[in-house]
């Protein structure tokens, strides 16, 4: 048999050290049954983002009818955004998202007070 030297039995003990604090905590960081902020991991998972529409322009002839919609021209039942585009008339563009109809106009709708 062979007999350990003092800095062998160091490095060696260095070793089953480092495995051991190294080890553990990965496997602690990718425990799939851990609480939720308990350290570790952080969840990538974030809320859904609002998905906005901005209507730039409207172009309509006698023989077509075109809108640009957040920098992207579209005709109608074209899709954009994940939103089909229903209708462009003069003044709006009607889009449905969502099984909702959202509806776009170049003009500011704004709320004046009177004083």
């Amino acid at each position: 048999m062979t007999s350990l030297s003092l800095s062998n039995l160091k490095f060696l003990f260095l070793v089953l050290l480092s495995c051991i604090v190294f080890g553990t905590s990965s496997a602690y960081a990718n425990d799939p049954t851990r609480p939720p902020g308990m350290g570790g991991v952080v969840s990538t998972q974030e809320a859904p983002k609002k998905t906005s529409f901005t209507l730039q322009q409207i172009k309509v002839s006698a023989d077509s009818r075109s809108a640009v919609i957040n920098g992207q021209l579209v005709k109608e039942g074209d899709s954009v955004a994940g939103a089909k585009v229903v209708k462009i008339t003069s003044d709006k563009v009607v889009l449905k998202y969502r099984k909702k109809l959202r509806f776009l106009s170049l003009i500011n709708r704004t709320k004046h007070s009177e004083k």
